[in-house]
């Protein structure tokens, strides 16, 4: 009897603890009504201003800043004189130099005086050589006069060999001093800083009475734009935008010295080189702006918008209306589960790398799954950066492990399913919406939508009239 009296109270103290709740709470769907405007679809990144040509002057010669003729902003001319190196002591070296020249010049003539001495001296010892023959001929002298003459005419002719490498020797001893001439010439020149390009001196690092080194490198004087009235701006975009991104797009920014007002530039270079920062990667693009007015300056950071599509006075459906699933809806077509499969089959991987990467995608769908249903209920979240987060770190796991052959046939395979699913243009691609029927529960309408932005999403065709609300949060409140 106490057991059956103790059951009942239990079963009484549950009924009173779950009924008040679960009969105070219902299910509310909040709907928006289409509406028909402008949509442009960008790419948000920033980017930092800089001269299209800009030139960095420095000094090969060491010395004193004695002059600076050029300060900030000032206008130059190629050629102009804009700084003066003390080019005391280049002028000592110069002078010396040319000390040397003399020297060496009067050296050639010598050995030049020494050469026609020496060819004099050989046609004498010539002439008695012959003589001491003819002498020799008629008996009149012996042998030992003989040879004497024929020794002293070959050693003649040995001197004339010795005069003419000594001359050879002075006139490139010549050439060496008119070198050293031209080099310590070249170091007074070096000694006025002339500017290499027209433009406007942007940076000046030297003030008179500083001393310039140049022993390692050569230091940097003054830089100087060349032409500020076009500007270049290098942006940094992220792989999963950066196939949006072609030469010849137009591209709207800002900068912070001027916030009302709005810049226009366009798109030159897309370069290939990317750059891994904390496995971030990010490609280099580089975009024209014309500025007449000098309104940019170099180094200023703009906020960019490269334009990737635009329409007009076109039906839009809110993003929060393609988010939004009921609970316990599935999906239609094809299901993570069958692209999943259908990759794994086309990448053709062996057993243990197809393991790790089935069980990567399964987990990167879970994440998927998960962040829509927290997007779908709260509006002020970024779903976009959320899920470029999990994508990025499923990428970042998979150059893990499969080979780099094996991960370039796997973006091949993933960029085909993005133009499929994700085709942009007049065909656009297939998405979900949910309305209230006439019993206030969900129903599905497919649709086809085409250009969005972070707002709405252009409506191109499908099951769903200009006057209907679609559902885009469900939000659970006390009766």
């Amino acid at each position: 009897m106490r057991y059956w009296i103790s059951a009942a109270v239990v079963v009484a103290v549950v009924v009173f603890l779950w009924w008040p709740s679960s009969s105070s709470e219902r299910l509310v769907y909040q709907t928006q009504a289409l509406s028909r405007g402008d949509i442009e679809s960008v790419v948000n990144t920033a980017g930092t201003t800089r001269a299209v040509v800009t030139v960095e002057v420095g000094s090969e010669v060491s010395g004193l800043i004695t002059a600076i003729y050029a300060d900030f902003n000032a206008d130059v001319e190629q050629g102009q004189l804009i700084a003066r190196l003390d080019d005391r002591s280049f002028q000592a070296r110069v002078r010396q130099a040319e000390a040397d020249i003399q020297m060496s010049e009067a050296n050639v003539i010598q050995q030049e005086a020494n050469l026609v001495k020496a060819e004099a001296e050989l046609v004498r010892l010539e002439r008695a050589y012959q003589r001491q023959l003819q002498l020799m001929q008629q008996n009149l002298t012996n042998q030992t006069e003989v040879d004497n003459a024929l020794a002293n005419y070959e050693v003649a002719k040995a001197q004339i060999l010795v005069s003419q490498a000594q001359l050879q020797s002075a006139k490139a001893q010549l050439t060496q001093r008119q070198a050293q001439l031209e080099q310590h010439q070249l170091d007074l020149d070096r000694t006025q800083i002339r500017s290499p390009v027209n433009g406007t001196v942007i940076d000046r690092q030297v003030d008179v009475g500083q001393t310039v080194a140049a022993s390692l490198s050569a230091p940097t004087l003054f830089t100087i734009a060349q032409d500020l009235s076009q500007m270049q701006i290098e942006a940094d975009v992220d792989e999963a935008d950066i196939g949006k991104i072609e030469a010849g797009q137009q591209v709207r920014f800002q900068v912070d010295a001027h916030p009302d007002r709005q810049f226009q530039g366009v798109v030159s270079q897309v370069r290939k080189a990317a750059t891994n920062v904390a496995n971030v990667v990010t490609y280099k693009v580089i975009i024209d702006a014309p500025n007449r007015q000098q309104l940019l300056l170099p180094g200023m950071t703009a906020n960019l918008n490269f334009i990737i599509g635009q329409q007009q006075d076109v039906l839009r459906i809110p993003n929060a209306a393609l988010r939004f699933r009921p609970a316990g809806a599935q999906q239609s077509g094809q299901q993570p589960a069958d692209r999943t499969a259908e990759l794994l089959r086309q990448l053709d991987l062996p057993a243990d790398k197809e393991r790790q990467v089935r069980r990567m995608l399964q987990e990167f769908n879970q994440n998927l799954q998960q962040l829509r249903s927290q997007q779908s209920n709260n509006p002020m979240s970024n779903p976009r950066q959320a899920f470029q987060q999990a994508r990025q770190a499923l990428t970042n796991e998979l150059r893990l492990v499969l080979s780099e052959e094996e991960f370039s046939r796997y973006q091949s395979l993933m960029a085909e399913q993005r133009q499929q699913t994700q085709g942009r243009g007049e065909q656009g691609r297939m998405a979900e919406v949910w309305v209230l029927n006439a019993r206030q529960e969900p129903e599905l309408r497919r649709v086809r939508v085409g250009l969005a932005n972070d707002e709405f999403t252009e409506l191109l065709s499908g099951e769903l009239s200009e006057q209907e609300q679609v559902i885009v949060r469900a939000v659970r409140t006390e009766r």
